[in-house]
């Protein structure tokens, strides 16, 4: 039977979030709601994503687009970046903010750590040691808020915390959990010795669900909220990189390059690669969407992130980077650039990506001269993100 329902798919990105319906027929696009993604930044730089704004603008979106859809919406599935995530109580009440992913709180429990502790959690998770992994915000909220002697506490990543908000159902998707330094990447499990090296509670973690997985229906209350007829379904359909290498379609052996607010390379294999090169160059492991397949990862800190740093920095609109970036590809492909003219820029705003992983690192424009064009500032930095990627692509 042909399915005549509609499907709402929603995107929690860094720096936009999209809530898009679409026919679950053939895939037509029934409308499509784009936002900012709230963040609260600290005078002192600290960056939370502000998980009660996201819900808002979310569940608005939502009832707009069943409104307006043709036809009756029966899914919701629900992607997004990794590692952030709030502590719940048994209550069901939020306790702590959300650290954004790349927010440096947290990074002072990595020097607590030795080399045979970092070795140990490779041979279990398969990611490197970074700050990005969500036990170091973890640990970080525990401490500082403190919570080390509360009971019943649940750890939810912001797609789960919407799928909690809509269903009541408290789960994490295995994608994620593989980006929290506490999954056994081999096993698919929970790794209480993991936890403990890491000083956070294996017990807050929410049972696992795969991506696709049916994890809950939108309750009652809300189906009428939102304007539900019909029974609608709730899956988590993963981290951001991985829901684009399932769609498309991608077999073992297979390289993406995933590109956002940061820039990321994934390959896809039947089983986690967890041998010396791998932990010298950094890759992370992961649980990929399909059962027995893994993805080996590696990303820059900084991708499309760069422009917006340059439009904010050079107070530059998006249509005159947009043009210089025309005319610097019109001008590559007919042999007018000079490398000469062009300064070095090394895109090191966030820290470095694999193979030397480094937050400490940081950017730096050489070469710069009084009769510097806008061009030329745009070429450099194209060029500097460019040799980021090839050097972090050596590692596949």
């Amino acid at each position: 039977m042909p399915d005549n329902s509609a499907a709402i798919v929603i995107d929690i990105g860094t720096t936009n979030c999209k809530v898009t319906c679409f026919s679950c027929l053939d895939a037509t696009t029934l409308g499509a709601h784009k936002f900012v993604t709230a963040k609260q930044i600290s005078p002192q730089g600290d960056v939370d994503f502000d998980i009660d704004a996201l819900w808002q603008e979310v569940r608005q979106a939502i009832a707009q687009l069943n409104a307006a859809s043709p036809l009756p919406v029966r899914r919701i599935s629900i992607a997004s970046f990794g590692e952030s995530g709030v502590f719940l109580d048994e209550h069901g009440e939020i306790l702590t903010p959300m650290l954004a992913w790349y927010d440096r709180r947290g990074e002072e429990y990595l020097a607590t750590l030795s080399e045979a502790d970092s070795a140990a959690l490779y041979d279990i998770c398969g990611l490197p040691l970074h700050s990005n992994y969500s036990a170091f915000k973890m640990r970080w909220l525990l401490e500082h808020y403190p919570l080390r002697n509360r009971r019943g506490l649940r750890w939810l990543h912001a797609p789960e915390v919407l799928l909690w908000r809509l269903t009541g159902e408290q789960r994490t998707d295995i994608t994620l959990a593989s980006r929290t330094l506490c999954l056994d990447v081999r096993k698919g499990e929970w790794s209480a010795k993991a936890a403990a090296l890491l000083h956070v509670p294996c017990t807050a973690f929410a049972p696992l669900v795969q991506p696709g997985e049916h994890a809950g229906w939108v309750s009652e209350s809300l189906c009428k909220t939102l304007g539900f007829s019909q029974p609608v379904s709730v899956t988590l359909a993963g981290h951001d990189h991985m829901v684009g290498a399932r769609a498309l379609q991608m077999m073992p052996g297979d390289i993406l390059n995933s590109t956002g607010t940061t820039e990321g390379i994934l390959q896809l294999d039947t089983q986690p690669t967890l041998d010396e090169q791998a932990k010298r160059d950094k890759l992370a492991n992961g649980c990929y969407s399909l059962a027995n397949q893994f993805t080996l990862f590696a990303s820059l800190p900084v991708g499309g992130f760069a422009l917006e740093w340059l439009r904010n920095t050079f107070r530059l609109t998006d249509e005159e980077i947009a043009a210089s970036l025309t005319r610097g590809h019109a001008d590559y492909l007919a042999g007018n650039w000079l490398l000469d003219d062009i300064p070095v820029f090394i895109p090191h705003l966030r820290g470095s990506g694999s193979p030397y992983k480094n937050r400490h690192t940081r950017g730096l424009f050489y070469g710069l001269g009084d009769t510097l064009s806008i061009d030329m500032l745009i070429a450099s930095v194209s060029l500097g993100l460019t040799m980021e990627f090839a050097n972090c692509f050596a590692c596949f």
